[in-house]
Order: structure tokens, then sequence, then C-alpha cells
């Protein structure tokens, strides 16, 4: 499972979305004005990135929901924990367009094209939009001038925060699937 919106060459992207995400934080944190690059992060950009903070688990999780729950759906060679991680893999496949399968999946069915499909296009475009509009949102407000309580990204504390907001907004979205597959599937072995 990969924390990577959006693909192959998305990674800066996503690098300056948890970027603003640790500089909203540490602002909240240290009760001073989120800003970068002089740049006031305000209410509407904060939405915009918990929207796309958001849209990969709720997409995963509610396609792998819906697929476990239709009896016959998901086509799966293994009906216990290893099937949903099946299931979840395909969506997680198709949203981070690396095309690898989970073998023993029938996958060749309307619902599965149709599915992954609507996930591909879930997984590109508002990946590649939102954060362009975060980016015009923030060019169009006038630069504020650095002063002693703007925020220095520059800190060990600073770089400290920003991989524990990816740690743990990575961890929080995919805890659910982990623990219903191959956590529950490896500790239903022992059993």
């Amino acid at each position: 499972v990969s924390a990577i919106w959006g693909g192959i060459g998305c990674g800066l992207q996503q690098f300056i979305v948890y970027l603003l995400l640790g500089v909203f934080l540490a602002g909240l944190m240290t009760g001073r004005t989120p800003e970068l690059f002089g740049r006031k992060l305000e209410t509407p950009q904060v939405r915009l990135l918990a929207l796309l903070v958001l849209l990969q688990p709720i997409t995963l999780l509610v396609f792998t929901a819906i697929t476990q729950a239709v009896p016959g759906l998901a086509g799966t060679s293994n009906p216990g924990f290893h099937g949903i991680s099946q299931v979840f893999y395909e969506y997680v496949s198709a949203y981070a367009n690396n095309g690898s399968g989970f073998e023993g999946l029938g996958d060749a069915t309307l619902w599965w094209n149709l599915s992954c499909s609507l996930v591909l296009l879930l997984g590109r475009f508002p990946l590649l939009i939102i954060p362009l509009v975060v980016a015009a949102q923030l060019a169009a407000k006038r630069q504020a001038p650095e002063s002693a309580g703007s925020l220095q990204i520059e800190t060990p504390t600073f770089a400290l925060t920003l991989v524990s907001v990816i740690v743990i907004l990575t961890v929080l979205q995919f805890m659910p699937a982990l623990v219903l597959g191959p956590i529950a599937d490896h500790l239903s072995l022992g059993l």
C-alpha cells in the first residue's frame, strides 16, 4: 500500500500537500498564523487539502465495502480475510496507477471494469486539479513580510512535525484495511 496519490510522477506534488498540512498544524500548535513563503493558509485551502487527503481512503474503503457486501460481486478465490486483501489491493492498484493485481481475483467482469475505471478517474483528476486550485488561491494572495512571528520551516522541529504528519495520516488512512486484511489473516492462521 502506498501513500502516493495520482500515480507515478506525483511524489513532489503530494509532498507539497503534506508540507502545507504540516504548516497548518504547526501554526495551530504554536499559535502562529500558518503561512508558507509569506502566503497565509486559510480555511478554503485547508478544506481543499482535507478533501484531497480523505479522497483516497474514502474511495478505496467504500468500493471495497460495496464489493465485499454484495454476494458474488468480488469473485475472490479466498473468501476469508485474504479475500478482503485481494479486493482492496485491486482498488489500490487502480487508484495508484501501478496496474498490478492480487492473483486469484476474478476481475474480468462488468462490475470490476466499471468500478476500477471510476476509482482510476477519482485517483487521477481530482488529485491533480485540487493542488492546482490551492496553488492558484495562494498565488492570488498578497505576500506578507516575514516577521518574528512567522513559522520557520527550516528547523529540525518542523521537519519532525512534517514526518509525523505524513506517517500519522498514512497510518490512519490504511489502518482499517490492514486490520481487516493481512493482520486478521495472519492472526487467524495461528488459531
